[in-house]
């Protein structure tokens, strides 16, 4: 009787530990799955985010309404590796909130940029902060405004998934870059250049002062020969 009492009682835990298994299986199942999808669903926030504000701009600047605004979440969409600094002394705007500031940022936006060639679309933002290079592209503050004498010098991140300013090396030499400012001024650039340079030449090429013409230089990290720290492409264009 105590034998087989205590065969039955070897079962009882054989199943125990089995079906602890099983949820222990089953838990790190669900997740392994969460885990892999979190940065899809960030993408496809800023994805959405940045469309909704370019359809909201499109429709502004038709009505010709100057004021370009668009609220943003401060945290929740981040991009791996976005406290990277682009052009070597430029301080990015911390993601993490102090008390004193909200859930949300107002984003304003100084135009639109259309790159048709390779079927880039965005909001310029007039700032190059980590929340703003998020859902879309970013004015470097040291440059001069699109259309003004000078060098304007625009940033954008170089998401593998094509986005943003991925597909910039594709760009030809003669391609069109369109620039549509907040005010609905319409301005046509031709490509000049399009190139990879180190970290340590970039900002000699992003300055306002580097050009006395009317200069539009794009930035973007790059992944030449399987590096990404350390190389900038950037593309310079004339305004026609």
């Amino acid at each position: 009787m105590k034998r087989i009492e205590s065969r039955k009682a070897a079962v009882a835990k054989q199943k125990l530990i089995r079906s602890g298994l099983l949820i222990l299986s089953i838990f790190l199942l669900v997740i392994g799955v969460v885990l892999l999808l979190i940065e899809p669903i960030k993408r496809m926030n800023r994805s959405r985010i940045s469309n909704s504000a370019l359809a909201v701009f499109d429709q502004k600047i038709a009505q010709s309404e100057t004021e370009l605004t668009y609220t943003v979440p401060r945290t929740g969409n981040e991009v791996e590796g976005e406290g990277y600094d682009f052009l070597g002394n430029m301080q990015f705007e911390e993601t993490t909130p102090s008390e004193d500031e909200g859930e949300y940022v107002t984003l304003t936006s100084i135009g639109i940029l259309n790159i048709s060639s390779i079927n880039c679309r965005y909001s310029v933002w007039d700032e190059a902060s980590q929340v703003s290079l998020r859902y879309g592209l970013g004015h470097y503050v040291d440059s001069v405004m699109p259309g003004e004498a000078g060098n304007c010098t625009i940033l954008g991140h170089n998401y593998r998934d094509g986005s943003m300013f991925h597909r910039l090396d594709e760009v030809q030499i003669g391609d069109t870059v369109e620039f549509t400012a907040a005010d609905g001024t319409y301005m046509t650039f031709h490509v000049v250049e399009n190139k990879v340079v180190s970290a340590d030449e970039i900002l000699s090429y992003a300055l306002g002062s580097a050009s006395s013409s009317y200069q539009l230089t794009l930035v973007t990290c790059t992944y030449e020969n399987g590096e990404w720290y350390g190389l900038r492409r950037i593309v310079i264009c004339e305004m026609d």
